[in-house]
């Protein structure tokens, strides 16, 4: 018997599924590892911009080596900043937008420090904002380099964009503050203002030529110096501002200078000093030589400039008191008065100088002068010279002091007073 063959049984279509099911079912589901949560907010989402500081920022006023911001510093430096964001009303959950600062130099952007899960951070190069379900997002800018001016926080998504403009002083006071000034202690103002005394410590006597040289305009351990310090009032709506602002001081005149320290060891032209809590800023020192004059002082801060500057008179330090008899021998009878002494005070540069002195002559019974007390004459003015009446033979001397001192006593070559021929 022959047998037939069997024709191929047909591929049934349920079969194909199930297999195609089945194997599908051993595959596992991989999805991307670096999927971050979100979305970008729709062309539609509208955000809203909210800086937690009314006011402006202050830039660093110093830098160290590495460029960060030497400590301490001037308030507020940096802010929180809230962003809402929406979609058709709703807080936009998930939603995110991009954050940027024009200039990039102006301002440094970071996580808001009170989130434990930052809404806002740096994604992939970009600082990224996420909304919270109840659609804010918060970030930090803060001012870490000496940059001020004008900034924009730039707040972008989907072809739109937001800007929100904070200003940046150069650290110091703002021009809302007042009573800007620098007080000076230990001023004599019984003359023509606020003067520097001599304190004629450095004064010898001489009744013959100068000698080449009198030492140091700044005699080490002897420099006169003036206790100051700079204090203004905050702004009523901003009480904390002058706080470790900073302030400049600078002396314009050659002959005075500034230090921390009352011996004026090591002195310098210009001094950076910082306000309290108060207002007030840690004492300094004002340093004079010997030379005196004028001395002018620029004090700036921020936006605020004392104009005028402070100006300080000071004397010059006498050095050197010349009593000289212009005569050994002077006979009586000559009916009257007689040049007989030339007076000169010198500074420590042999130029001769303004100053104030008493007069006493040792023998007065035998010589006289009609003067108590004269002020001595400058250059390029002629030397001031002393009249005087012999009245009867003996012998005498000028004696010359500063005004109201009784040293140094700095006396004249005896004159002998003779019977006229």
């Amino acid at each position: 018997m022959t047998s037939t063959p069997r024709s191929p049984e047909p591929r049934r279509p349920g079969r194909l599924l199930r297999a195609a099911l089945g194997a599908s079912f051993l595959v596992p589901l991989v999805f991307p590892a670096c999927l971050t949560p979100g979305y970008p907010l729709a062309p539609s989402g509208q955000v809203d911009i909210r800086v937690h500081v009314a006011g402006s920022l202050f830039a660093a006023d110093t830098l160290d080596e590495a460029g960060t911001p030497v400590l301490p510093r001037q308030q507020p430096f940096e802010t929180g900043v809230t962003l809402f964001l929406a979609e058709g009303g709703a807080p936009a959950y998930g939603g995110f937008v991009t954050v940027r600062v024009d200039p990039p130099e102006a301002l440094v952007l970071g996580p808001y420090p009170k989130e434990s899960d930052p809404t806002c951070q740096e994604i992939e190069g970009a600082f990224r904002c996420t909304a919270s379900s109840e659609g804010y997002a918060r970030f930090v800018v803060s001012s870490q380099s000496d940059w001020s001016g004008s900034a924009s926080i730039i707040v972008s998504w989907a072809e739109q964009m937001k800007e929100e403009d904070i200003q940046i002083l150069p650290a110091g006071l703002p021009d809302s503050a007042t009573n800007f000034t620098m007080l000076v202690a230990g001023l004599d103002e019984s003359l023509d203002g606020a003067r520097v005394l001599p304190t004629f410590l450095a004064l010898k006597c001489t009744v013959g030529p100068l000698p080449d040289d009198l030492g140091s305009k700044w005699r080490p351990g002897a420099i006169r110096s003036r206790e100051a310090f700079v204090r203004a009032t905050p702004p009523s709506n901003a009480p904390g501002v002058v706080e470790n602002a900073p302030v400049i001081v600078e002396s314009l005149f050659s002959e005075a200078a500034l230090s921390t320290t009352s011996d004026c060891a090591e002195r310098k032209t210009r001094l950076r000093v910082l306000l309290g809590s108060t207002g007030e800023s840690e004492r300094f020192f004002l340093c004079f030589s010997d030379i005196g004059g004028e001395a002018d002082f620029a004090v700036t801060s921020g936006q605020k400039q004392l104009d005028p500057g402070p100006t300080v008179l000071v004397d010059p330090e006498p050095r050197l008191l010349r009593v000289r008899a212009l005569q050994s021998v002077v006979g009586t009878g000559l009916g009257g008065e007689v040049d007989l002494f030339e007076v000169s005070a010198f500074d420590v540069n042999r130029v001769r100088i303004v100053m104030p002195v008493d007069l006493r002559v040792e023998g007065s019974e035998y010589l006289s002068i009609d003067q108590a007390s004269v002020t001595l004459d400058k250059e390029p003015n002629p030397a001031t010279t002393l009249s005087a009446t012999p009245k009867y033979p003996g012998t005498a001397r000028l004696h010359v002091t500063p005004r109201l001192l009784s040293s140094p006593d700095c006396a004249s070559d005896p004159i002998s007073v003779v019977e006229a021929p």
